[in-house]
């Protein structure tokens, strides 16, 4: 179709049939052109599969759908599937079965009596607008979204556009139960709608309508009552449930890292979807955030994950000394001599994290040994060992190394002090 005809009447004019089709297909198709380019097609309300209680068999709830060409489908009353939409749909393998509600019309309402022509055929004084059930093996896509310039026949018979509500299990051998498990497919679609912008009425505009409608205010009502969407009947109501898939910006946008730099990672301006909100939040509950524990991820509320992240930063530095006494003998490497130290916390019950510092103090020293040789008194290495890893107690440990040691494995130290440190993580 390129271009839209819209009858045009004249005093005189003769008119037949057609030139009255003309003017309703034009209305008709009008308003299934706001349906197919204004909404997603999809349920609008109602027509849930579900199984009577106390009966076998599945059943269709009355409710309205829209489907891809713009065409209303309603059903008035419980539809039940039966035998004959198993014998229809030529069903003869049991197994999971797409359900679709397609448009249907047909001729009704005969001319009253004496007003018939005799030698004309199909002659009926109105169009029934009803619905017919398309049952497919599950996953079934019977047809292409009609584009833009595809135009709608009106004849259900030339396509296979319907609306899905749902999956059946059909067994047509079945002697009691032909029809069970009615279930919404996540392939299923409810009625959506296609815009940029929405608007509410124009109370928000206040240069506008300051003496039409009253202003909103943001704390509460003149009055002192709790704002609704209907008072005062300036805002937007969504039931139940919203979802962004990209980025959801209340207020006007604003920069996300003013000066100076504020770098966070990930990118918060990412496909993922980020939430900028220009202004203060109120929230009357809980907000959660995820924290992940080995493979385990926990929701805890704001307040609860704050607290978390603030003990895992707590630190306790424990600190004590040792005095070592220089054994007799050593051996002429000086090495291979241990000192530990248990260090118990006052502030924390358990340790996520340990880091063990030891250094010297001071020494007791004898000149007279390998006199003239150089002396070193040094710690080789640093440790600890939780007692046990779930307690407040850690235990650090040293080697160390004295030399010069003599023939006889005296060593030229006698003994010496250690500083045990242990700076400990919750």
């Amino acid at each position: 179709m390129s271009t839209i005809d819209r009858i045009r009447y004249y005093d005189g004019e003769f008119l037949r049939a057609f030139d009255f089709s003309d003017e309703q297909t034009y209305h008709v198709e009008m308003r299934r052109r706001l349906n197919r380019y204004l909404h997603l097609c999809g349920i609008v309300q109602g027509l849930t599969l579900v199984s009577p209680e106390g009966s076998d068999g599945v059943s269709i709830l009355p409710g309205m759908a829209i489907d891809a060409l713009g065409r209303e489908i309603y059903v008035y009353a419980p539809y039940t599937l039966g035998d004959g939409d198993v014998t229809t749909n030529r069903i003869t393998i049991p197994g999971t079965y797409d359900v679709w509600l397609r448009y249907q019309k047909s001729p009704g309402t005969p001319p009253s009596s004496g007003y018939g022509n005799c030698n004309q055929t199909n002659q009926y004084t109105r169009w029934v607008e009803s619905f017919s059930v398309s049952l497919l093996p599950s996953p079934s896509s019977p047809f292409t979204t009609p584009g833009f310039a595809e135009t709608d026949t009106d004849d259900p018979g030339q396509d296979q556009v319907g609306v899905l509500l749902g999956t059946v299990s059909i067994n047509p051998t079945s002697s009691k139960a032909t029809f069970s498990s009615p279930q919404f497919n996540p392939r299923c679609k409810l009625l959506g709608v296609v815009a940029q912008r929405i608007h509410t009425p124009p109370g928000s505009d206040t240069a506008q309508v300051s003496s039409l409608l009253p202003q909103f205010n943001f704390w509460n009502q003149p009055s002192g009552g709790l704002n609704t969407p209907l008072t005062p009947p300036v805002s937007l109501e969504i039931k139940p449930n919203i979802f962004a898939e990209r980025n959801l910006i209340v207020g006007p946008d604003f920069p996300l890292a003013p000066n100076p730099t504020v770098t966070v990672t990930p990118n918060p301006v990412s496909t993922a979807g980020s939430v900028k909100i220009a202004g203060d939040l109120f929230v009357q509950g809980n907000i959660y955030s995820p924290t992940t524990t080995g493979a385990d991820t926990q929701w805890n509320g704001l307040s609860t994950h704050v607290q978390q992240l603030v003990k895992a930063s707590v630190l306790d530095v424990l600190t004590d000394s040792e005095f070592a006494t220089i054994p007799f003998p050593m051996p002429p490497s000086g090495k291979g001599f241990t000192s530990s130290k248990l260090l118990t916390s006052t502030r924390l019950s358990s340790f996520s994290n340990v880091v063990p510092i030891a250094f010297l103090l001071s020494s007791s020293f004898d000149p007279a040994v390998s006199p003239g040789s150089q002396v070193s008194l040094s710690i080789d290495s640093i440790g600890f060992t939780p007692n046990p890893p779930t307690s407040n107690q850690v235990t650090v440990n040293t080697s160390w190394t004295a030399l010069p040691v003599d023939m006889s494995g005296k060593c030229a130290f006698k003994s010496f002090s250690i500083f045990f440190v242990a700076v400990c993580f919750a």
